[in-house]
């Protein structure tokens, strides 16, 4: 009887937590319990509660917000990909930075860099390089200001 109780705590949604882990190449950002997930991926704002299906998708630059109890966390992110399994769920991507880390001035010197050398004349790979600089830096700003005028 008690192995049944278990069970139907476990799949539950009001009691579940999904188990979310952060990495990009250089280390493990981080790797803690959430509530909700949102992140931007090739098909839009995907919302992650617990017991969602598995599932992997395309990051694109924009904003990861977790959820936990009363506290939202904001997070600039990269390209990558996510997978979710067993309220498992796995973020990989180039770049997580969160908002209270995000130094604007640092961020906005990369994105004049960027533009700039948008402006010159590039190969098919220095452009992708350039492109990708401008996408992240663009997502830490936006990341940034909505949260200082939240």
């Amino acid at each position: 009887m008690s192995g049944d109780f278990r069970e139907i705590i476990r799949y539950n949604p009001l009691m579940a937590n999904l188990n979310l882990k952060i990495v990009t190449p250089e280390k493990e950002v981080l790797n803690e319990e959430a509530d909700q997930v949102n992140v931007s991926t090739t098909q839009g704002e995907l919302g992650i509660l617990p017991n969602h299906a598995a599932l992997m998708a395309k990051l694109v630059p924009g904003e990861l917000k977790i959820r936990k109890g009363a506290k939202v966390s904001h997070f600039a992110i990269g390209e990558g990909f996510l997978q979710i399994e067993d309220n498992a769920l796995t973020i990989m991507t180039d770049l997580a930075e969160d908002e209270e880390n995000i130094d604007e001035k640092v961020v906005e010197a990369a994105k004049k860099r960027a533009e700039e050398a948008l402006s010159q004349k590039l190969g098919d790979e220095e452009y992708a390089e350039t492109m990708a600089s401008l996408e992240k830096a663009l997502a830490q700003l936006k990341v940034k200001r909505r949260r200082r005028s939240a």
